[in-house]
């Protein structure tokens, strides 16, 4: 007769099911470490070759016990580098790290934006305007930009004065002033740029965007005064003619227009005779244009372009070229 004690089957029967139980945590364990470790390597992988300043941040990001302000530094150097992709990836793995929501959040609009979605990254932005987040200006710079993008020049006009009045700079003043020009708003592009030199900001890009908007509102007599300042100082007066010529003819003075034209052209040709460039023929073929010489002004673009093909201001003035030869043609 055979004698069976219950409790040794239940003890044998408790170990064997200790042991598997224990065995499956050790194996998932593995599994665990062994696909995150490939993951990783992955990831890692994936961002190889990017760009140096990328490829310095992976090490990093290897060797950290915080990694998640540097995925945050790796996904805006992805996107400046044209990966906005393993940016988006990378924001992912921030999130719960420690970084700054906001500073998260933006980056992976701009992200979104560099992948041509417009309308997400906008959502992001408008939600982070509403809270009025703590990078509200830079929110406010970037939204402005994308809203110009899309067509939605009021937004951006709205965004970025927003930004100007608490930090003005020259870029914004610049900024600023083309949304309203390109809106017909001459006068009030006017204001920002007068306000702007009044204050002390100096450059000739200023300069040059007031006359554009002083001429464009009527005031030719300011933009007149502002180009013969510049005219007294410069070495090189063959741009300032133009400019002259443009302001006399915009306000029916066409002989003198016509008498500035001659003169940069006189100074463009004794340029040419020592060392042609680029910058100077497309001067020469604009001014070549203004006086109604347009195939003569299309042979200079031409060649221009045969030597520089991804000159815009060149291809720019072509296209101008062609667009009155059109005209012209009955």
């Amino acid at each position: 007769m055979i004698v069976i004690k219950t409790n040794t089957i239940r003890e044998t029967v408790g170990m064997t099911v200790g042991m598997t139980v224990d065995m499956t945590v050790k194996v998932l364990l593995v599994a665990v470490i062994f696909f995150g470790a490939i993951f990783f390597s992955e990831d890692v992988k994936a961002h190889d070759g990017v760009h140096v300043d990328v490829d310095k941040i992976n090490k990093q990001i290897e060797e950290s016990d915080d990694p998640g302000p540097l995925y945050l530094l790796r996904a805006k150097l992805c996107r400046k580098h044209g990966r906005p992709d393993l940016g988006l990836l990378d924001l992912q793995q921030a999130r719960g790290m420690g970084v700054d929501p906001d500073a998260e959040a933006l980056e992976r609009a701009l992200c979104l934006r560099d992948r041509m979605k417009s309308t997400e990254a906008l959502s992001i932005m408008d939600k982070l305007v509403d809270r009025r987040s703590k990078n509200l200006m830079e929110v406010l710079s970037e939204r402005s930009n994308l809203r110009d993008a899309v067509g939605q020049i009021e937004g951006a006009i709205n965004d970025l004065v927003r930004v100007h009045v608490v930090s003005p700079d020259l870029e914004k003043t610049l900024r600023l002033g083309d949304l309203y020009e390109r809106r017909g708003a001459d006068v009030l592009a006017v204001s920002v740029y007068r306000q702007a030199m009044e204050s002390g900001m100096e450059s000739s890009l200023l300069v040059i965007a007031r006359i554009r908007a002083e001429t464009a509102s009527g005031g030719y007599e300011v933009a007149l005064q502002l180009v013969n300042e510049k005219l007294q100082e410069a070495s090189l007066k063959a741009t300032w003619y133009q400019r002259r010529a443009e302001i006399y003819r915009a306000s029916g003075r066409e002989e003198k227009a016509i008498a500035d034209l001659e003169k940069a052209l006189e100074e463009l040709d004794g340029i040419f005779k020592r060392r042609p460039v680029p910058i100077h023929q497309v001067t020469r073929a604009r001014v070549l244009r203004l006086l109604g010489r347009l195939e003569e002004a299309r042979q200079q673009l031409v060649e221009v372009l045969a030597n520089a093909p991804g000159y815009a201001s060149a291809q720019r003035e072509l296209d101008l070229v062609e667009q009155l030869e059109k005209q012209k043609t009955p």
